[in-house]
């Protein structure tokens, strides 16, 4: 396949960079000024609600893409890759479910640095589950990161304002992190020979199936939400889901994984300062100390020294948080000549390649 043009691409750098960060964002203003689990103020979303409708409504917005796309490419989806699918799509549910909750209880900068911990875990998951590499940077790394977690949490848990409850939230986003590593790690072998938007679909799907019998069994209500609710939840799909994770995904097919790696550790960063300039949230004075561990930690496991990406080598995608790099370098070569010839879009997907 050819790569992007470069206009293309930075502009999908750009257009990535801003919807990710304002996924936080968008998530508080639908969950209204007095934000809950399962519960919030008239009008407004629960977090698990948020949830499930960034889930179902991303299926739903993928389905034409990833429709065409498997019948354009004759994909073989064979039971074995529902299965793996739908475990990756449990995994993302639960993701989804806990960082959307931490973000109810913490603050947004807490949340949104402690969640970017899992390019780490999957550093760690792959040594000990699929047997890749791993030196010692990724040991010193897991060590700083720690370190910054443990530092953000006690800074969070001793703040008058925020106590306990915001410990919570820490813990429920370093779970979400734990979880979207089991989904990346699950859906490794499947999205190989797989289309970004046919797998990024069915993940979804299994996502707002795992997450409705939640919603259902807590109480937590799905609709009767105002106007401005309604919005802010279609432009997290919109945003961070459409223009942000499938944008950098399709990426993945120009430049390193390497690259984009370094560019989502920005979201931090820019979720920080989106929730100052709108929210008025500042985080506590630790923070200052613990989340330059965190991502310094996360930077120094996962960004390894790479040979330039060729036009015919292409680094393994996943439809939703960049992956980690892989230690054995790019995964699948490139299409055929017919498939270099016809031009790309943002949309399209990463790896062409079928089943042989």
């Amino acid at each position: 396949m050819s790569p992007l043009p470069r206009p293309m691409v930075a502009l999908g750098l750009v257009v990535g960079i801003l919807a990710v960060s304002a996924s936080a964002i968008l998530a508080r203003y639908a969950m209204g000024d007095d934000p809950g689990v399962t519960t919030s103020p008239a009008g407004a979303a629960p977090a698990l609600a948020v949830a499930f409708w960034r889930t179902a409504l991303g299926a739903l917005a993928l389905a034409p893409f990833a429709i065409r796309n498997a019948r354009r490419r004759r994909v073989p989806l064979t039971p074995q890759r529902h299965r793996q699918m739908a475990a990756s799509g449990l995994a993302l549910g639960l993701h989804f479910g806990l960082f959307q909750g931490a973000l109810a209880l913490t603050t947004v900068a807490s949340a949104v640095t402690l969640a970017t911990m899992s390019p780490l875990f999957v550093a760690l998951g792959g040594w000990w589950f699929l047997k890749e590499p791993t030196g010692r940077r990724t040991w010193v790394g897991m060590a700083l990161t720690m370190a910054g977690a443990i530092v953000v949490g006690v800074g969070d848990a001793t703040a008058i304002d925020l106590g306990l409850e915001a410990l919570t939230g820490d813990v429920m986003a370093f779970g979400s992190a734990l979880a979207v590593t089991a989904y990346l790690l699950l859906g490794r072998v499947a999205r190989r020979d797989t289309p970004t938007t046919v797998y990024a679909s069915g993940v979804y799907a299994w996502a707002a199936i795992a997450l409705l019998p939640v919603c259902l069994l807590s109480g937590t209500p799905l609709v009767g939400f105002d106007a401005p609710t309604w919005l802010a939840i279609a432009a997290i799909v919109v945003g961070p889901q459409l223009l942000g994770h499938t944008v950098f995904n399709a990426l993945l097919s120009t430049i390193p994984a390497t690259l984009v790696s370094i560019v989502v550790l920005s979201e931090p960063v820019g979720a920080g300062l989106l929730a100052w300039l709108l929210l008025g949230e500042l985080p506590t004075a630790l923070f200052a100390v613990g989340a330059p561990l965190v991502l310094l930690g996360v930077a120094l496991a996962t960004v390894r020294a790479r040979a330039p990406v060729v036009a015919d080598e292409v680094v393994e995608p996943d439809p939703l948080t960049p992956p980690t790099p892989r230690a054995d370098g790019a995964d699948d070569p490139a299409g055929s000549s017919e498939d270099q010839r016809q031009p790309r879009t943002l949309l399209d997907d990463a790896d062409d390649r079928p089943d042989g």
